[in-house]
Formats: C-alpha cells, sequence, structure tokens
C-alpha cells in the first residue's frame, strides 16, 4: 500500500492509502471534512466512492495504448504510474503529496507550470520506447478516455488532442460535424470547438481546455457523489436513456445547476441527433470557480461517435448491407426524449439543410462504402423529425 494526502490546492484533505495494483483506496485520516463532503466522501462508503474518484483519475483500462505507456516505465497500473507524479491534471486543482512533504500547488500546477511535453510528442508518434525519458507527472495521465491522446501548450493556450483510429481519420468526420451541428442548434457557449489537424503524420482532433486556471470541472462520478446519488444504477452505466437523463437532472439541480432541465435536453437532443450512444460519466459534467457554491453544466465537450461512426461492435459494411435493419433500431434506440423538459432553447430549424452538409462531408470520405453518406443523412433527417415533433408538443 502506498500513503498520500489528497490535496486541494495548498489545503490537506484526507490522508489515504491505495494498492497500487487494484487501485483500492481507504481513508486514514480526515483534515478537512466540509471540503470532503464536496467531494462526496462524507458517507458511509466513501472508501468505495474514493476508489472509484482515483481510478477515474488515470488512464482508462480501455485506452488503445494504455500497455505500451505503462510497459514503457515498468508501471504496475494506471493508478501506480499516476501515483508516480503527483495526480496533478487540467480538470481541477486536486492533487497527491507524499506524507511529511512540503511541496506546493503554486510550484507543480499546470496552469502556472509547463510539464514535459515530450511524453505527449512521443505517444502521438507512437514512439514509446521515448516514455521511459520522460517525467511521469503529466497531464496525460490522469486523463480519462479510450483515445490515443495528448495535452499541447503553446502561445494560445492549451489544447487536447486525440489521434484518429483510423488512418485516413474518417470518424473524425463525424465528431466534426457533431460540434457544427452543437454550434448551430446550441450557440457556441455550449460546446467546446472542434477542429481537425494534422500531428505527426496522424489525423487527430483539436479542442481548446475549457477551464481557465481559477476553475475546476466535477465529472459525471463526482456529480453523482456530491448529490448523494451514487447509487443511482440509473445513471453512469454508458446508456442514454429517459430515465438516465431525468437522473442526471436531479444531479445537476442537487448541485446548484439553475437550468439542469434545459442543460440535460440538449445533451440528449444531441445524441438523438448524431446516433451517439456513449453516455458514460467521463462525457458530462459541471464547472465552479474555486471557493464558490454555484455550479454550471459543462459545456458539450465531447464528440467521439458522432453520427454513427462506429457503431460499437458493428461494421461499416454490414451497417450498409443492412440499411432496413438499422433504420429500425434507430428509432427505438434514439426515440426517448421527454417533452416535460425544457425545449425553449430549442428552434430545430437552425438546423434546416445540414442534411446537405452531413451528406457531402461523408461523401469525402473515400474509405467509407459510397452507401454510407446517404444511410446517414437519411438517419439524421429521421432524427431530426423527431425532435421537432417532441418540441411542437411540448
Amino acid at each position: 500500500m502506498i500513503e498520500r494526502t489528497l490535496m486541494l490546492r495548498d489545503q490537506e484533505l484526507v490522508d489515504f492509502e491505495v494498492d497500487p495494483l487494484t487501485g483500492e483506496a481507504r481513508i486514514i485520516d480526515v483534515a478537512d471534512g466540509d471540503l470532503v463532503a464536496s467531494l462526496g466522501l462524507a458517507r458511509d462508503n466513501r472508501d468505495r466512492v474514493l476508489t472509484t474518484l482515483l481510478t477515474r483519475r488515470a488512464l482508462s483500462s480501455l485506452r488503445r495504448d494504455g500497455g505500451d505507456i505503462l510497459a514503457a516505465w515498468g508501471a504496475k497500473s494506471p493508478v501506480d504510474l499516476v501515483l508516480r507524479g503527483h495526480g496533478l491534471s487540467l480538470s481541477d486543482q486536486f492533487w497527491y503529496r507524499a506524507a511529511g512533504s512540503a511541496e506546493r500547488w503554486e510550484d507543480l500546477n499546470f496552469f502556472d507550470n509547463g510539464w514535459d511535453q515530450d511524453f505527449g510528442a512521443a505517444v502521438l508518434a507512437g514512439d514509446y520506447a521515448r516514455l521511459a525519458a520522460c517525467s511521469p507527472d503529466v497531464p496525460e495521465v490522469t486523463t480519462p478516455g479510450h483515445a490515443v491522446k495528448a495535452w499541447e501548450r503553446n502561445d494560445d493556450g492549451i489544447y487536447l488532442v486525440k489521434a484518429a483510429e483510423y488512418p485516413d481519420g474518417a470518424e473524425l468526420v463525424g465528431a466534426r460535424l457533431g460540434y457544427e451541428l452543437c454550434s448551430l442548434l446550441f450557440g457556441e457557449s455550449h460546446c467546446v470547438p472542434l477542429a481537425v489537424a494534422e500531428r505527426y503524420g496522424r489525423p487527430c482532433s483539436v479542442s481548446p481546455l475549457m477551464l481557465d486556471g481559477d476553475e475546476e470541472f466535477a465529472d459525471g462520478s463526482r456529480l453523482c457523489a456530491m448529490a448523494d446519488t451514487w447509487e443511482n444504477a440509473k445513471l453512469g452505466g454508458g446508456g442514454i436513456t429517459t430515465e438516465a437523463c431525468d437522473a442526471l437532472i436531479d444531479a445537476y439541480a442537487a448541485n446548484g445547476v439553475a437550468d439542469a432541465s434545459a442543460q440535460v435536453a440538449r445533451r440528449a437532443c444531441f445524441a438523438c441527433l448524431t446516433l451517439l450512444m456513449d453516455f458514460n460519466p467521463g462525457n458530462y459534467g459541471a464547472i465552479r470557480a474555486i471557493g464558490e457554491g454555484a455550479w454550471r453544466a459543462a459545456p458539450i465537450f465531447d464528440y467521439d461517435g458522432a453520427f454513427g461512426f462506429p457503431f460499437r461492435g458493428v461494421s461499416i459494411s454490414y451497417l450498409c448491407e443492412n440499411p432496413a435493419l438499422f433504420e429500425l433500431f434507430c428509432v427505438y434506440r434514439f426515440s426517448f426524449l421527454r417533452p416535460s423538459w425544457d425545449w425553449s432553447w430549442c428552434d430545430v430549424r437552425a438546423l434546416d439543410g445540414f442534411e446537405d452538409v452531413v451528406r457531402e462531408a461523408f461523401d469525402r470520405c473515400g474509405s467509407l462504402p459510397p452507401v454510407f453518406a446517404e444511410l446517414i443523412t437519411r438517419l439524421f433527417v429521421a432524427q431530426r423529425a423527431y425532435v421537432r415533433a417532441v418540441v411542437a408538443g411540448c
């Protein structure tokens, strides 16, 4: 077991011990009860909640190059790798300090200080042998998700770069379309920009950090813990349903998000229009300024899988060979919107003509079957009509 102190900037929160192999954690001592409660750690099952929060603050077990990264450092697990540094993140102001250490937030944090960007360069270039010479105190090791990704810092700010899985970046077409749809229907303030660029000869998506240095982000897991809805099986299972959205509205409202119903309706609408099935706790959250009580909903920031590419476990060729099957699937799977949610923001006319944008974007992607563009366009038109009917019935 390894002992650490969970810090919020320079404030000690809890002393804990953790198994670096399994990630199982146990709280030894509580230094500040009020701040611990803000993490959702003030209940009987707080060790389990802490374990979940620690494992979320590490490389995902699904990350495509996770094994290569761990092998390069000889790390036992993603949690072991994080503990070799300070657990610093670009999402919030929490970190880990070793017992007896006098290290300070101002000397370590990534907002005011740099980090070893050779790590990100090695990952994007696929040269994992270089990682052994890099520092493990980098934001990549605390960033969840399955994609090969790296953080870049330049004169314009901080950006998250995600490498495409397919050599021609076919899936980035849907991600870019997802951002364009959000921008049109919700407005720029409700979505994080996404551009497509090349890094080390591979296509990537590039998005700016959505936080300022004095802000923190709470993902779905922490939101539920703070709202005392940790045991709610309807939220966080990865599937988006009416019940999951209602649970998220409750979690937002419990944490002081004033327009919770409208915010969740936007996310549900985005999923319906783009055929997005992924709805896990890392895909949504809330933001607040450090020291302030009220949270606001985070903008939509994860467009991976938008416009049905790729469908989980289904090949593109099979999808294209069975279009009627997938039309029925979409009618069943993406018909969960509740008219009683707040739709006052929604003017579906903003998407008039967007089907042409979808068709043209996929038509230009030569690696996809020619019928794919027409199929996805037809499904989008059907989903837009469904959203229009829901809004009209409010």
